[in-house]
């Protein structure tokens, strides 16, 4: 299998996913009643919770600065901001691009070579990893009879056959795991070995930037900043409508919880579709209605991708012009 055809194969992969997903959570509703919904939202607490998001995104942009000289680069708190919203704006537009359209960014702005980039942002999805899996499991323990319920109420029942989504779900798996088959065969079968030995290098130098930072207790706190400023924003955003103002935090925990299932698989626009539909599932295990929980993720969803997109777009501008005056210095 050609590199194209694989990638083309992910991509349409991805989009039906999050087709399938968006079909299963909008089949039903009523649009007048869901768009009176949400023109009725608190926009001041909305506001606040998605200003949280975007701080988080600016602290994530000031803890990659720790790496990046941990390998002997100076970027600006600015230059890093502009590349990570550059990187979620291409995240929304195109499913995960936003790592390479971040390095890219860094690169034209700081002269940071892409390969070294990468390496960093592979180390930072690891600690992110890690962060999450701790939240998650303290979650778990908070709230392990909720989340049980919750698995429960989605597996099959004895005597009865897989759902459609079920079946669906089962399929997007199989589906991931021939794409990755193919595609290690073909990286491993690539002629230029010498060009891969360099690349390998210095994404190596990248992922081993944690070792060499001066400050592992800042970058520490910095990483779990990040994940709590996620939180918080979800939290806030309840807020918005009166169906969801009643949640208590631990709630709010749970359903971040279960919506980062959504936000992991693959699907366009950065978890369209899947985001809203484990959103609203883990919202009705507290009496939040169907239509009520899609209006919070809806909101916390579209807003989110509206103004990252925006500041995205805004980002690239000005990392043109940043561009135009390092080739004219």
């Amino acid at each position: 299998m050609s590199k194209s055809v694989a990638h083309m194969l992910k991509l349409v992969l991805v989009f039906a996913t999050g087709f399938v997903f968006l079909f299963f959570v909008f089949k039903d509703i009523n649009w007048e009643t869901q768009v009176s919904k949400m023109l009725q939202a608190n926009k001041a607490w909305l506001g606040f919770g998605i200003g949280l998001s975007v701080l988080s995104h600016w602290i994530r942009a000031y803890r990659a600065n720790l790496m990046y000289k941990a390998i002997g680069y100076k970027v600006s708190n600015s230059n890093s901001f502009m590349a990570v919203l550059v990187g979620y704006m291409f995240n929304y537009l195109i499913p995960r691009a936003g790592e390479v359209s971040r390095c890219a960014s860094l690169l034209q702005t700081s002269q940071l070579p892409i390969d070294k980039t990468l390496g960093t942002v592979v180390t930072e999805r690891i600690v992110d990893l890690l962060i999450l899996i701790l939240i998650l499991g303290v979650i778990l323990l908070m709230q392990f009879e909720v989340i049980w319920d919750f698995i429960q109420s989605h597996l099959p029942q004895q005597n009865e056959g897989l759902s459609t989504l079920q079946i669906t779900l089962i399929a997007v798996f199989l589906l991931l795991l021939a794409i990755v088959f193919f595609k290690w065969k073909y990286v491993t079968n690539l002629a230029t070995v010498k060009k891969i030995t360099t690349l390998l290098q210095g994404f190596k130098e990248g992922v081993l930037s944690i070792f060499k930072l001066e400050k592992p207790i800042l970058f520490i706190v910095l990483s779990v900043a990040i994940w709590l400023g996620y939180i918080l924003m979800m939290y806030f955003c309840l807020f918005a409508l009166e169906a969801t103002s009643a949640l208590s935090f631990i709630d709010c925990l749970t359903v971040f919880a279960i919506g980062t299932i959504g936000v992991v698989l693959p699907a366009p626009g950065a978890g369209a579709g899947t985001y809203h539909f484990f959103v609203t599932q883990a919202l009705l295990l507290f009496s939040v209605p169907k239509e009520d929980g899609l209006a919070y993720a809806t909101l916390v969803h579209g807003s989110q991708m509206i103004l990252l997109i925006i500041l995205g777009l805004i980002a690239s501008v000005v990392v043109m012009i940043q561009k135009r005056k390092n080739s004219h210095a």
